[in-house]
């Protein structure tokens, strides 16, 4: 019983980590797609609802979100933190660190 008690807790305290491709998928014929422009963000997001995350981390080959577009701005920064509202808006107006469909979820 004491033991039982014990791996109750253990299960309690346990932490999961998915690692998870998503560019690529299977359509309703069973046939492999891939999913396009950001379908990878998108798949995460969807996996991060539906295994209910606390949070979902998507690494890309830029340093972060930008201040502004690097090509039009030079002295663009990366914002040292953002909002959903933020990010909502930025994926809005085209910011291509995020696809608007990955905001959804």
């Amino acid at each position: 019983e004491e033991e039982e008690a014990k791996l109750g807790d253990a299960r309690n305290s346990i932490i999961l980590h998915f690692i998870i491709t998503g560019y690529v998928a299977i359509n309703t014929d069973g046939v492999a797609v891939t999913l396009k422009r950001d379908g990878s963000d998108y798949s995460a997001a969807i996996m991060g609802k539906i295994l209910r995350a606390n949070s979902i981390s998507i690494w890309t080959d830029v340093d972060g979100v930008l201040s502004a577009d690097p090509r039009r701005v030079p002295l663009a920064s990366v914002l040292p933190e953002v909002s959903y509202n933020e990010a909502m808006e930025l994926a809005y107006f085209g910011a291509k660190v995020i696809h608007p469909k990955t905001m959804q979820p």
